[in-house]
């Protein structure tokens, strides 16, 4: 083989292992242009799909918007409908101010007049009150004056009963001594003489001595119609003596005595006030001044 042969296959392997590596580097560069296409393939449909979100987000904002925009034009006109009400309601205020502020200048000008007619009231109502002060102090002397006229006319009404009593008494003792007298009389004239320890005639009452002074007792037992008095004999009662019963200072009727004995004596209710009954232990009295 001759020299240049020997070159040109040199050659040939040189250009064939350049050729090579130039296809194999061609390749490898396209293989990784097309990944590069790829991921920017992808990143632009991602930045689209991206924008187009976006554009429909601003869309779905834009609507929001108007819908918001849509919202405070309504609220505006009805912000204005009631500035509008309201306006009309303070100058309605105004108008009612102004007849307030009159009513309260009138009040004011009633009230001092009111004033004026409590101050003569007031002075009417004081020069009144002293009148009935006055009154009031000759009401209480008046009653005070009744008060001792109605004492005295029940202490004069207790007199009267027992001046009845007395005189009821002393006139069945005078009844019975005329009797005795025109008794005594009779057998006088027929030379008859009535012997001490003989008794008086029948129908006769003898005569027993006045009591001195008042007695008082009460009442010690009820049975019906007759009651025991806590006084006899020892204390003056005597057979018909009349007992006048109060409870308290009420009068409640009158009792005529038919037994006695020394410390106790019996008798007969004779008289009831309306409404009143006698109980035990109310008082009885003889003569006013036990009262």
């Amino acid at each position: 083989m001759s020299l240049m042969t020997k070159v040109f296959v040199v050659l040939t392997s040189v250009v064939a292992i350049v050729l090579s590596c130039l296809t194999v580097a061609s390749a490898a560069r396209w293989s990784n242009l097309k990944e590069t296409v790829e991921h920017y393939q992808q990143l632009y449909e991602a930045e689209m799909v991206h924008r187009m979100n976006t554009q429909a987000t601003m869309y779905v904002s834009l609507a929001m918007k108007d819908d918001e925009l849509r919202q405070a034009s309504q609220q505006g006109a009805t912000q204005a409908t009631k500035l509008r009400e309201l306006d009309d309601q303070v100058a309605a205020l105004r108008i009612d101010l102004a007849r307030q502020t009159n009513a309260a200048a009138a009040f004011e000008a009633g009230r001092k007049k009111l004033e004026e007619l409590l101050g003569v009231q007031t002075a009417e109502l004081t020069n009144t009150q002293k009148h009935n002060q006055v009154l009031l102090a000759q009401n209480i002397d008046l009653q005070t004056r009744n008060q001792r006229l109605a004492t005295r006319n029940l202490e004069v009404t207790g007199q009267f009963t027992v001046a009845i009593d007395e005189n009821r008494n002393l006139q069945e003792k005078l009844y019975a001594a005329e009797q005795m007298t025109k008794e005594l009389q009779q057998r006088t004239a027929g030379g008859v003489r009535l012997t001490a320890g003989e008794k008086p005639p029948v129908g006769v009452t003898p005569v027993s001595p006045v009591v001195a002074g008042p007695i008082s007792g009460e009442i010690v037992a009820i049975d019906g119609n007759y009651v025991s008095l806590s006084v006899g004999d020892a204390s003056g009662v005597v057979q018909g003596m009349p007992f006048m019963v109060y409870r308290g200072q009420t009068y409640v009727g009158d009792i005529a005595v038919e037994t006695v004995r020394p410390k106790e004596a019996g008798g007969k209710i004779t008289l009831l006030k309306s409404g009143q009954q006698i109980q035990r232990g109310d008082r009885v009295v003889y003569g006013l001044e036990a009262r």
